[in-house]
């Protein structure tokens, strides 16, 4: 990852690639697996704007996944685009600050899946989600902690399964 900071430290952005390797057991024609059995890279642009003077938060993190060839079953994912964007309002409450906003997710499968793995063919998937999000950070003990709750109900999917996500982050820094 590499990032810059700007506006007096309250815009930062930073370009970063993630690599998910196939870890879990798999195993080919099991109704459920915890492993993939393929390799993800995913570059991505995030980019965040929390003022210090009004408590406004604006941010948003844009990445590609790029999927290798599943060898077991001869299955290649398609890549996927994915968007993410938060705008929140800050307040001090308590010693620390509050948040209060909303959410959204855009997931869109660019590229069809493939192989002779495909028998559904394509299958491409796209979802679109809102909701609220709240967080709180404080100081305590010369130490620094946040947490952030987010639910995502999703409104429009396209061959996926369909449901809410509920995320719920732990931070701290010492």
């Amino acid at each position: 990852m590499i990032g810059w900071t700007a506006a007096g430290g309250d815009l930062k952005y930073d370009l970063r690639v993630g690599v998910y390797a196939p870890t879990g057991k798999y195993e080919a024609g099991s109704i459920v697996n915890v492993g993939k059995n393929y390799w993800t890279f995913e570059p991505t642009f995030a980019i965040s704007f929390l003022s210090s003077k009004i408590g406004l938060e604006a941010s948003g993190f844009f990445g590609v996944d790029l999927n290798t060839r599943n060898k077991t079953t001869d299955y290649l994912t398609g890549e996927q685009l994915h968007a993410d964007a938060t705008l929140a309002q800050h307040l001090p409450l308590l010693g620390g600050f509050a948040g209060l906003g909303a959410s959204a997710f855009y997931y869109q499968q660019i590229s069809g899946d493939s192989g002779s793995g495909a028998t559904f063919g394509e299958f491409k998937g796209r979802t679109i989600g809102v909701g609220p999000v709240a967080s709180y950070a404080m100081k305590f003990d010369g130490a620094q902690g946040a947490v952030e709750v987010k639910w995502l109900p999703e409104l429009e999917v396209k061959n996926r399964i369909k449901g809410s996500y509920l995320w719920v982050k732990v931070g701290a820094v010492f």
